[in-house]
C-alpha cells in the first residue's frame, strides 16, 4: 500500500507546516511586547562553578545590567574564568532582577 503511506506522510508534513507557521505568527505578534518589557528591566549575570572536590559556587558576576548590554556581559563572564583540572562545570546565566 504505497499510496496510503505517501498520503499519510504528506498529511503529516502539511499539519507540521501549518502548526509551525501558526507558531511563528503568534511569536511575531507578541515579540515586540516581550522585548519592550525586558528592555526596561535590569538583569544580573551569575556565574556557576562546580569543582571536583564538591564545592559549588553560584555568585553574581555583575548586577544592574540593561537588556541591551546583556550579551556582552555574558561573553565577558564566559571568558573570565581559566579552566583547570579541578573545575568540572562552569557557566554564566542571566537572572531578571526584582
Amino acid at each position: 500500500m504505497p499510496g496510503f503511506a505517501t498520503r499519510h506522510n504528506t498529511k503529516q508534513r502539511l499539519v507540521t507546516g501549518v502548526l509551525s507557521t501558526t507558531l511563528a505568527a503568534l511569536v511575531g505578534l507578541f515579540w515586540p511586547g516581550v522585548s519592550a518589557l525586558s528592555a526596561s528591566q535590569l538583569w544580573s549575570v551569575r556565574v556557576h562553578i562546580e569543582y571536583d572536590n564538591g564545592d559549588v559556587y553560584d555568585n553574581a558576576f555583575v548586577t544592574g545590567v540593561a537588556a541591551s548590554a546583556l550579551p556582552s556581559f555574558l561573553e565577558a563572564c564566559g571568558s573570565a574564568h581559566r579552566f583547570n583540572r579541578s573545575v568540572l562545570r562552569y557557566h554564566c546565566y542571566p537572572v531578571l532582577e526584582d
